[in-house]
């Protein structure tokens, strides 16, 4: 009795447990690098992988596994995909996608821009496209692509946060006009999106205080505020702590393989230099036979021994000869490598993975 009581129990509980949140499948393909060096747009993907892996809501399809199924034969056609949504839409269904994010980024200088979309496998439409431009250092990039993935993937996920300091109890707290609470406040105002905001906050007695406040994604600004003499009197921006804590994972790209041509350059110049010493030397010692002989010659003491004399001084100068043609082709060969090298962006490409690093990640550059 006991048994078929728990049983029906136990039965009872998994019916009525909630279903399992369902994920959208997403897929990553070809981030395109326009005047971006191939190591560099490497690491942003690697960058991009491990943010979207981070996601809820989303289930992120390893590299390894989109190269895999685009690299069978019956997929070959879709491989020359130029970026038409319907060629898109077929990429996507082939690998098993619900969504599928794809774009370009490019660098002119000190001027980046990328051109990110998300297409729906489903419906065959480009469902969310951000286009941004920036100026500035190369490091910048990374908090802007971050930023344009959530806005591309969870644009109600782009958001940030206030921390309100205020020495006064019971001082209203208005944020854009909306009133928040009443000093001191329990928790931060949270679900701001990124941008200026209104920061208002009055008690009878006091000098009300109205000033703009820089929401940043995924930070809090905390702000520290005078009532009495109504300023701000601190601010400074944290990131937002995240539960659970991030794990912080570190992705170390593997070294670059070494550059062959520049090592065949300074391995042609070593052995232009060496030949040509060499040949040097042998020109000094046919030089040195020959004064001799003209010594000989101008003191009339030419005899039959100096014939060994002349033929070894005519060796070495063969030799020179030769050493010399030798070291000039060398030479002539390591300036072509030289310029080759030079004139490549000396960047080779890797494959490199995203890894996963929970709520956080680090990449080295």
């Amino acid at each position: 009795m006991l048994r078929t009581f728990l049983l029906a129990f136990l039965s009872t509980g998994w019916l009525l447990a909630p279903p399992a949140e369902a994920q959208t499948r997403l897929a990553l393909w070809r981030l395109k690098p326009l005047g971006l060096d191939t190591r560099t747009a490497e690491r942003l993907e690697v960058l991009l992988r491990a943010e979207a892996s981070r996601i809820k809501g989303f289930a992120l399809q390893p590299a390894a596994e989109t190269e895999a199924i685009l690299s069978r034969p019956e997929n070959a056609a879709l491989r020359g995909c130029g970026g038409e949504t319907e060629c898109l839409t077929r990429i996507g269904t082939a690998l098993g996608a619900d969504r599928l994010i794809t774009g370009i980024i490019g660098a002119l200088g000190e001027d980046y821009t990328f051109d990110l979309k998300l297409v729906n496998c489903a419906t065959g439409h480009e469902e969310r496209r951000i286009n941004e431009a920036l100026s500035g250092r190369e490091d910048l990039l990374i908090p802007a692509i971050r930023q344009a993935l959530y806005k591309l993937a969870a644009p109600e996920l782009v958001t940030g946060s206030i921390i309100i300091e205020v020495p006064v109890a019971e001082a209203e707290v208005r944020v854009d006009g909306k009133p928040v609470g009443k000093t001191p406040l329990a928790t931060p105002v949270s679900g701001l999106k990124p941008g200026p905001h209104r920061l208002e906050i009055a008690k009878k007695g006091y000098t009300p205080f109205s000033d703009e406040v820089t929401v940043r994604f995924q930070q809090t600004t905390r702000v520290k505020v005078d009532l009495v003499s109504s300023v701000m009197t601190g601010l400074s921006f944290e990131n937002e702590s995240l539960d659970p804590a991030p794990r912080v994972q570190e992705i170390i790209l593997p070294p670059p393989p070494p550059n062959r041509i520049r090592a065949a350059a300074w391995g042609t110049l070593v052995a232009a230099a060496g030949t040509g010493l060499l040949a040097g030397f042998f020109g000094w010692r046919s030089q040195a036979a020959e004064d001799l002989v003209a010594h000989a010659a101008q003191n009339n003491t030419l005899d039959p021994t100096l014939d060994d004399t002349i033929s070894r001084g005519q060796t070495f100068a063969t030799l020179a000869n030769v050493g010399l043609g030798l070291a000039g082709a060398a030479a002539l060969t390591s300036l072509v490598l030289w310029i080759i090298d030079w004139s490549s962006d000396g960047e080779p490409t890797t494959s490199v993975e995203a890894v996963p690093g929970g709520a956080g990640m680090r990449v080295r550059f």
